[in-house]
């Protein structure tokens, strides 16, 4: 009896299931792996602060504190109405210096102005009566005046940008003059009392 042998292909095939012979695909060489690049250094991110910033031409200008708009009128931003009051009297007596010269009377005058929020603005003058050297007593009074604010005009000036007091003496010279006489005459009472009338119309 004949002997049948399989031969080894066919046995292949019938592994793979589809009685062919599979082809065998060719593995590409391997190729080399690249070496890793190295890293750059991280290179810290330095604050804004130490960039220094380009200087501009007015930076070393320093502004204006105070600015006057072309065309202002101070008045024109205050009701009509003017309250003046009486703000401080002062009268200290001293012993005068021991000199053999003559004393001489000065009287010195100042003007402040203080911008009270969106009230308006408050004036004080001041005149104060001294001696040269050191005399028996030196006097000084205090008037105020209130200066309300128009409301329909108030908003249209930065008045934190105006020297108020600069603007009161320009503006409103007969407020400023009945401030003195009232000085004055105060004066020339409290001085009467001490048995010494001084009426000074004028300081400096």
């Amino acid at each position: 009896m004949p002997i049948f042998r399989r031969n080894k292909p066919a046995d292949d095939a019938e592994k793979n299931g589809n009685g062919e012979t599979p082809e065998k695909t060719a593995q590409p060489a391997d190729a080399p792996i690249p070496a890793p690049e190295e890293a750059s250094p991280v290179r810290p991110i330095e604050p804004s602060e130490s960039v220094p910033a380009p200087e501009s031409p007015s930076a070393h200008v320093p502004p204006s504190r105070f600015h006057t708009p072309e065309g202002f009128d101070f008045n024109r931003y205050f009701l009509a109405e003017r309250r003046m009051t009486l703000e401080n009297v002062s009268f200290e007596t001293q012993r005068p210096a021991m000199t053999s010269g003559q004393l001489r009377l000065t009287a010195k005058d100042t003007i402040v102005a203080q911008l009270l929020g969106s009230a308006g603005v408050k004036a004080t003058f001041n005149r104060t009566l001294s001696f040269e050297p050191d005399g028996p007593f030196t006097v000084s009074v205090s008037f105020s005046v209130m200066l309300v604010f128009n409301p329909g005009t108030r908003g249209e000036i930065d008045w934190k940008t105006i020297d108020l007091a600069e603007e009161f003496k320009k503006n409103c010279p007969q407020l400023v003059q009945t401030m003195m006489t009232k000085s004055a005459l105060l004066i020339a009472e409290i001085t009467n009392a001490n048995g010494t009338p001084i009426l000074p119309m004028a300081g400096r």
